[in-house]
């Protein structure tokens, strides 16, 4: 009943289509025949067992190791890709007047320091 790292995602019940995209990207690299043969196996082997897909994870794995990078590259893929979205989506809301959203609180932390006197 443990979840296997690499098969499924929440918002993707089916196919992720992140990981076929990059999938069909590694295709084209010679070097990372290895590792698409093993995830593909690993992907066989789920499919007689679960009804889980290969997720970006996985596929970040194959690109990973089939690049020499080290192994945590593959959050770092992540967060680049990830970072980059927000940015896109800031800028979309920045280009939207009135501004959709508009971040409200109050600042209840200490009081910045007093500059010194001259």
């Amino acid at each position: 009943g443990r979840r296997v790292p690499g098969l499924g995602h929440r918002l993707y019940p089916g196919e992720d289509p992140r990981a076929r995209a990059l999938f069909a990207l590694l295709e084209d690299v010679p070097r990372a025949a290895p590792a698409l043969a093993a995830a593909r196996d690993v992907q066989a082997t789920a499919a007689r067992h679960t009804p889980l897909h290969a997720n970006v994870d996985l596929a970040l794995a194959v690109l990973t190791v089939s690049s020499g990078m080290a192994s945590t590259a593959a959050e770092t893929i992540f967060a680049v890709a990830r970072t980059a979205g927000w940015i896109a989506h800031a800028l979309e809301e920045y280009g939207e007047r009135p501004l959709r959203m508009r971040p409200s609180g109050l600042y209840s932390g200490p009081r910045p320091p007093r500059p010194l006197p001259e």
